[in-house]
């Protein structure tokens, strides 16, 4: 009966030991997703302040273009008066 129960004890403890493993496991695979997922939030925080600088100059640019367009029409209508 003694045999028995220490032979059930070892099991028990190998069970938990495994287990023990597996959840220390578990938590250096959540540790390393947090990170990818913190290093992919960072990113994409770069890429939307990439995104904004990018549609800042486009909208510049637009308004040059309007301006010059404006001014080419100017030059033509003299150039058409002259």
């Amino acid at each position: 009966m003694d045999e028995q129960l220490r032979q059930l004890e070892q099991k028990m403890n190998e069970r938990f030991d495994r287990m023990e493993k597996m959840v220390a496991d578990l938590i250096g695979v959540v540790g390393k997703t947090n990170a990818m997922v913190s290093d992919v939030k960072q990113e994409m925080s770069n890429m939307r302040s990439d995104v904004n600088r990018i549609e800042g100059e486009a909208a510049l640019l637009d308004k040059r273009l309007d301006w010059q367009r404006t001014k080419i029409a100017q030059l033509e209508e003299q150039a058409a008066v002259k």
